[in-house]
């Protein structure tokens, strides 16, 4: 049995992350590895999975307080914008990347499990996500959010070839 371990993305993870992260597009978009360290900054909430000293997985999440909103307002970020347009008391997965040799190991679902921990210890009633509908559907995201009860609430077309179907989950 494996010995994963769970750690908040600290600084020397972080570069660990953005390789993950990189390795995962186009299911997650490519950030600059100063866009990354940024996002994990400013974040409410983020989690890194690793194994033997290497970063095997990675979540990092906002919550729609003034504080994130400012700081989603001031980097102009999309998905979160329309959101908070459509729901209150959210927690919003930014970004969740499990490295491809340890996907089916439920790695990402103790993410999502410490993710709702999180939210019910603070009082918040949403999980939100986004998933790409466009440059291609990423059909693996779309089964893994329907097992956690997500629905869609919406799709945003931003143009010809980019378009995300907002998802919701109330936590109960």
């Amino acid at each position: 049995m494996n010995n994963y371990q769970y750690s908040p993305v600290a600084e020397n993870l972080i570069k660990k992350c953005h390789k993950l992260n990189e390795a995962n597009v186009p299911n997650v978009g490519s950030r600059t590895l100063e866009g990354l360290v940024n996002s994990v900054e400013n974040s409410d909430y983020n989690e890194c999975i690793l194994l033997d000293n290497k970063v095997v997985g990675f979540v990092i999440c906002f919550q729609d307080n003034e504080l994130t909103k400012s700081y989603m307002n001031e980097i102009q970020h999309k998905n979160f914008k329309e959101i908070s347009d459509r729901v209150n008391n959210f927690l919003y997965i930014d970004r969740i990347a499990i490295d491809s040799e340890y996907r089916n190991n439920k790695l990402g679902t103790e993410l999502y499990s410490n993710i709702v921990d999180f939210a019910k210890n603070n009082s918040i009633y949403n999980l939100t996500a986004e998933i790409n509908l466009l440059p291609s559907v990423n059909t693996t995201s779309f089964n893994f959010h329907k097992s956690f009860n997500f629905e869609e609430i919406d799709k945003i077309n931003y143009s010809e070839d980019y378009e995300v179907s907002l998802q919701k989950k109330i936590i109960e």
